[in-house]
């Protein structure tokens, strides 16, 4: 693009940005015009009956066909604009631009754009309004108004005067000029025949012959009414055809109308034929290309049975090691049962273990018994003594004890000979007092006396006798202190006996714990060692098997995964090949028809 004609560009695009009747931002370029929305939206302002935004479609987006139709649209209304306001014609310059309306709304091609802005911009500056239009463009900068003079310039030449000549409107117009020829309603008189008669009359007639001319007057009075009726059937025949011009110009809007909207249908079959076509050879070659494809399908097809054979017989082959894969997870199982018994057999040893520790602490505590038996012996030797010792002081207590019995029953009986004595003693000293109160004073004082030293021997001899039953009575306590300590020393050596004989329990108990210990140490140890090399041995041998079947089941696997896979991307590719020839044959019946 050169510099003039981005200059031009320019220009208009800041002359169409003048019109405040945009419902958007204005242009930036020409290419925004593609769409004809704002072109008709700057003629709604030059021409408003002819141009109504809100007949054409907005927001079209990459959708030529309805660009095409505003297109169409806004040329049609500005051809006839031009022809009925303007009388102007620019035949050149719309077939110019009609030609180019499919590459304007498919490719926005801006040389293709500047015919159709220079026409709205003689529209412009030839409309009523050009005064206001004219003066919009001398706001503009100075190199726009030197480019939009040259614009205007050229469309300006390029437009010529509308001739919308038709032969039935000539021969209306024909018939309707002729009477006023022929005929003058100011004379009075018919045109070019009463003239000359006129003429020849005034030759031929004079002012002598007015009774020869009455003839005359007649005729012309008859002339005169039937030029008048003349008159009125013209008058009457004018009406007719005002009438008629009027239901011509209904008719030819009408037919306008109808002419327009037959484009506007013609256009949009034309856009349907040509997006038809393109479908068609789409279609032709997608059709082609799925021939093709029909063909590499088939013979993978073939392949594919093939290779279907192949993992039917693998298949086969895993359903077989699926089975052997269970045989081994049985075994399996059967070792978990294995490892359960030996659980509860460490369970079992870790009892007895706990048993053994029980037996080893009671073993610990033995020693400790062994010292306290000892002490108990030296205690029993030592109480053995003491019993013998109490035994001898017992038979001495005892023999004593005999002794102060004697002693005791011969002081009772002395005690009772002494009570006996006392109460004759006091029996006669009441008989001797009252002799005393008969016989006089000096006998009674005698008798006191004797009785006096009488009572004074007794009762020494009772304090004595009691002296003697308290000494009696400690011996007999001293006695029972010592045979109660023989019943203890009795009793300790019975308790010794027991702990002596529990001792041999437990000394008998606790050998033969350590025999049993010993014995069940060996035995563990043993069926340990047993089942430990049992155990390895089969668990290794089950590791390996397993190893080795686990191996072989990730492989078929990791095959059965992958034939899985190419056998679905298979059948997606059958279906949509399928898909697409049905599709084909719709679309060639549909041709057909």
């Amino acid at each position: 693009m050169t510099d003039v004609n981005a200059a031009r560009q320019r220009a208009m695009v800041e002359f169409l940005g003048t019109f405040p009747t945009l419902s958007g931002a204005p242009p930036l370029e020409l290419s925004d015009l593609s769409d004809g929305v704002a072109l008709f939206e700057v003629l709604s302002e030059i021409a408003p009956n002819h141009f109504d935004p809100t007949t054409i479609a907005r927001q079209l987006g990459d959708n030529w066909a309805l660009k095409s139709s505003n297109l169409r649209k806004l040329v049609r209304n500005l051809q006839y604009y031009y022809h009925e306001d303007l009388q102007k014609d620019a035949a050149e310059s719309f077939r110019e631009v009609s030609s180019n309306l499919s590459k304007i709304s498919r490719t926005g091609d801006t040389h293709a754009i500047e015919p159709l802005v220079e026409l709205v911009a003689a529209a412009a500056v030839t409309c009523p309004q050009k005064t206001e239009f004219v003066g919009r463009i001398m706001s503009m900068s100075s190199e726009s108004q030197i480019q939009m003079k040259g614009i205007i310039e050229s469309s300006l030449q390029r437009m010529d005067d509308y001739d919308d000549t038709d032969g039935d409107n000539d021969h209306i117009n024909d018939e309707e000029d002729d009477p006023e020829m022929i005929f003058s309603e100011d004379t009075g008189e018919p045109g070019a025949g009463p003239s000359a008669i006129d003429d020849g009359g005034e030759s031929l007639f004079n002012a002598g012959h007015l009774k020869q001319s009455s003839p005359m007057d007649a005729d012309t009075e008859e002339l005169e009414q039937s030029l008048l009726e003349i008159k009125r059937e013209l008058a009457t025949q004018k009406s007719l055809m005002n009438e008629v011009r009027e239901d011509a110009e209904k008719a030819q809007s009408k037919l306008r109308a109808l002419v327009e909207d037959l484009q506007d249908r013609l256009a949009k079959r034309q856009d349907e034929l040509i997006t038809s076509e393109e479908e068609l050879k789409d279609a032709t070659t997608e059709l082609d290309a799925l021939k093709s494809r029909v063909g590499e399908l088939e013979e993978e097809k073939a392949q594919l049975a093939d290779e279907l054979d192949v993992a039917s017989a693998k298949a086969n082959q895993l359903y077989k090691a699926e089975a052997t894969v269970m045989a081994y997870k049985r075994k399996l199982e059967g070792v978990g049962v294995i490892n359960q018994q030996m659980t509860d057999l460490e369970d079992q040893a870790a009892g007895y273990l706990r048993q053994i520790m029980d037996l080893e602490a009671e073993v610990k505590k033995t020693a400790t018994l062994q010292r306290q038996v000892d002490s108990l012996q030296k205690k029993l030797n030592v109480s053995e003594n003491n019993k013998i010792e109490s035994t001898d002081s017992l038979q001495i207590a005892s023999a004593e004890i005999t002794k102060l019995k004697d002693t005791l029953l011969s002081a009772e009986k002395a005690k009772k000979l002494y009570m006996d004595e006392l109460k004759e003693l006091r029996a006669q000293q009441d008989v001797g007092e009252e002799l005393v109160a008969v016989e006089g004073f000096d006998g009674q004082a005698q008798v006191s006396m004797a009785q006096r030293e009488k009572t004074m021997r007794l009762e020494i001899e009772n304090n004595r006798l009691k002296a003697e039953i308290d000494a009696l009575k400690k011996a007999a306590s001293t006695g029972e202190t010592i045979t109660a300590s023989s019943g203890a020393t009795d009793s300790s050596q019975d308790k010794m006996e027991a702990l002596k004989d529990e001792l041999d329990k437990k000394i008998a108990e606790n050998k033969k714990i350590v025999s049993d210990k010993d014995k069940l140490e060996a035995y563990t140890k043993r069926t340990l060692a047993k089942f430990q090399d049992k155990y390895l041995v089969a668990l290794q041998e089950c590791k390996a098997k397993l190893k080795e079947k686990q191996d072989k089941i990730e492989v078929l696997e990791s095959r059965s995964a992958t034939e899985k896979t190419s056998q679905k991307r298979e059948e997606r590719l059958l279906s949509s090949t399928i898909f697409e020839l049905g599709l084909s044959i719709m679309q060639n019946r549909l041709k057909d028809r």
